[in-house]
C-alpha cells in the first residue's frame, strides 16, 4: 500500500471537510445553463460523453487528522453491511488533567470515574430499531502516543488486556442521545459513559499526578500516563449500526475523557469533579478501523476485469471509490463556451436503502496521464483544476458533490452530481482527449456510508454514469 500516496491524497481532500453540512439543491455551473445566452453565443446546446467506470479499493488512510476547527470523529462498534462486509472501529487518545496540582487528591477521597465519549449525533446503519446494543470496554495503553505521529486506519498501540479500566459496558446504540448529563452540572451532553474500576485507573492516574509540579508538567504527564483504548467488548459480534463519537469539543465537558468523582475528607456531601480531557493541542489520536469484505458482492467489483463495469460502489474510506475514465473531449465541437460539466453517479434502488444510506458528500481528484497535466507522471494524483485556490471553500459552490433528486419521464432518480467545467476546460485547451478521476467519500466518518451506482455499462441509460455538458456556440 502507497502511505505516502494516501498521506497526501487526505491533505488534499481534507479543506473541504468543514462544510460537510452544507446541504439542499444548487445549479452548480460555471455559466448557469438555466440563463439565455449572451449576444455573441448562437443558442445553448447539451451533450453526454460516456464513461468507463472501475471500483478500486483504499486500504489506507490516515485517521490521526487534527486541525483546528475541523471535528475529531471516531467510530466504535462493529457493524455488518451485506454488500460491503463488516465494519470494526477502535479509538485511542491521550488525555490530560485540567488541574496541575499533585497535591489535588491529598485530602480526599475518590468516589468514582467515569470514561466520557460525547455522542457526535451521527449513527451510520439502522437507527430504527431501539433493541440494537453493543458492549464497549475501555483499557490503558501499553505504550505512547505523540500527536507528532501519523496514525493510520490499521495502527494500533498495545493495551493492557489483563487489567482493563472496565468491565463490558451495554448500552442500546440509539438511545445515546438520551444518554445522563456527564458534569452533572447545568448542561446535558448525550455521551457513552462507562463507569471504571478506580484500582486500576488509580494505579496509572495518580503516579502521573506526581509529575504536574515538575517544570514541564504537560509533557511529563503524557511520558508517564499513556492513554485510553475504547473498543468493543467482542470484535466477532456484529449490529446493524455503528455509532460515531466525536473527541473534541466546546468545552472541557464536551471532550472526551475520564471524570474523576471525590471529595474532600470530612465534607461527604460536597462532591467535586475533576476531568482529565482529549486536547487538540497537545492529545495524539486516532482511530483504528478494520474492514473484511472477501465474502460479500463488494469484493467481486474489486477483481472486475470487466473493461466497463455496470455496477461501482463507494464508502468513506477506508474502503471502495469510483475510478472513472471519460474519453472523447476532443470530439466536442470546436470554439464552444462551457456552461455546465456534470458528472453523473445514480444510486440503484435494489442495493441501498434508507438504513444503510449514501455519502453526505463525494469529491474528485485527478489522475495524470503522460501529457495531461504536463509535468506529471502517468498515474500521479492531482488536484482538478475546480478545487482552485485550494485555501477557499469557494470552489466548492462549483464542485457540488450532493445527492439530487433528478426526475427523467416522471421518474425520480438519486443521482450524486460533480461539476467541474474548469478541468474540461484545460483539458480542451491542452488537446487532451481523456479525464481521468477518482471518486471518495469523506474523510470524518471513517469506513460510513452505502452507495452502489450503476457504472459506464450499465444496461439502463437513465441510471448509467456519464458527464452531461452544456455549452454555447460563438457566433461567426
Amino acid at each position: 500500500m502507497n502511505h505516502r500516496f494516501e498521506f497526501i491524497r487526505f491533505f488534499i481532500l481534507l479543506f473541504v471537510i468543514a462544510v460537510i453540512a452544507e446541504t439542499g439543491c444548487r445549479e452548480n455551473v460555471l455559466i448557469n445553463s438555466r440563463l439565455s445566452p449572451a449576444n455573441d453565443t448562437v443558442g445553448v446546446s447539451d451533450t453526454f460523453l460516456s464513461c468507463i467506470t472501475h471500483t478500486y479499493l483504499t486500504d489506507s488512510i490516515l485517521s490521526s487528522t487534527n486541525l483546528g476547527g475541523i471535528a475529531v470523529y471516531q467510530g466504535v462498534g462493529c457493524l455488518t453491511d451485506p454488500y460491503f462486509g463488516t465494519l470494526t472501529g477502535s479509538t485511542y487518545f491521550q488525555i490530560i488533567p485540567t488541574d496541575y496540582t499533585s497535591e489535588l487528591y491529598d485530602s480526599a477521597t475518590i468516589d468514582s470515574a467515569f470514561l466520557v465519549l460525547p455522542y457526535s449525533g451521527f449513527i451510520y446503519g439502522d437507527t430504527t430499531n431501539y433493541s440494537i446494543n453493543q458492549s464497549f470496554q475501555v483499557f490503558y495503553l501499553m505504550d505512547t502516543m505523540s500527536i507528532n505521529t501519523n496514525y493510520f486506519n490499521y495502527s494500533t498501540t498495545p493495551i493492557d488486556l489483563a487489567n482493563p479500566l472496565s468491565e463490558p459496558y451495554n448500552i442500546s446504540i440509539n438511545h445515546l442521545q438520551d444518554s445522563f448529563g456527564i458534569n452533572q452540572l447545568s448542561q446535558d451532553y448525550p455521551s457513552l459513559r462507562i463507569p471504571l474500576k478506580l484500582p486500576n485507573l488509580l494505579s496509572h492516574l495518580l503516579p502521573a499526578q506526581a509529575y504536574l509540579d515538575s517544570s514541564n508538567p504537560i509533557q511529563y504527564w503524557l511520558d508517564a500516563f499513556n492513554g485510553i483504548c475504547v473498543r468493543p467488548t467482542n470484535t466477532s459480534k456484529f449490529t446493524n449500526a455503528m455509532p460515531y463519537f466525536r473527541l473534541d469539543g466546546t468545552d472541557t465537558f464536551s471532550e472526551a475523557g475520564v471524570n474523576i468523582y471525590y471529595h474532600i475528607n470530612g465534607f461527604p456531601s460536597v462532591p467535586y469533579i475533576e476531568p482529565y480531557y482529549f486536547n487538540t493541542s497537545v492529545c495524539g489520536h486516532y482511530n483504528n478501523i478494520s474492514k473484511s469484505f472477501g465474502h460479500y458482492p463488494v469484493s467481486r467489483l474489486y477483481s472486475s476485469r470487466m473493461p466497463n463495469d455496470s455496477i461501482i460502489a463507494l464508502q468513506n474510506s477506508p474502503g471502495p471509490g469510483i475510478d472513472v475514465i471519460i474519453p472523447g473531449i476532443t470530439k466536442l465541437p470546436k470554439g464552444i463556451i462551457i456552461n455546465k460539466v456534470e458528472l453523473q453517479l445514480t444510486m440503484l434502488p435494489q442495493y441501498n436503502s434508507d438504513t444503510l444510506f449514501g455519502p453526505e458528500r463525494i469529491y474528485a481528484l485527478g489522475v495524470a496521464n503522460s501529457t495531461y497535466p504536463v509535468g506529471l507522471g502517468a498515474g500521479t494524483s492531482y488536484i482538478i483544476a475546480d478545487q482552485y485556490p485550494t485555501t477557499s471553500l469557494t470552489p466548492l459552490t462549483v464542485l457540488d458533490g450532493f445527492e439530487h433528486n433528478i426526475v427523467k419521464n416522471g421518474n425520480t432518480y438519486q443521482t450524486f452530481t460533480i461539476d467541474f467545467p474548469r478541468e474540461l476546460m484545460a483539458s480542451i485547451a491542452a488537446n487532451n482527449d481523456t479525464l481521468h478521476l477518482q471518486i471518495s467519500g469523506t474523510t470524518d466518518f471513517y469506513g460510513a456510508f452505502h452507495m452502489v451506482a450503476a457504472g459506464g455499462n450499465y444496461s439502463d441509460p437513465n441510471y448509467r454514469a456519464k458527464v452531461l455538458i452544456v455549452y454555447s456556440k460563438l457566433k461567426k
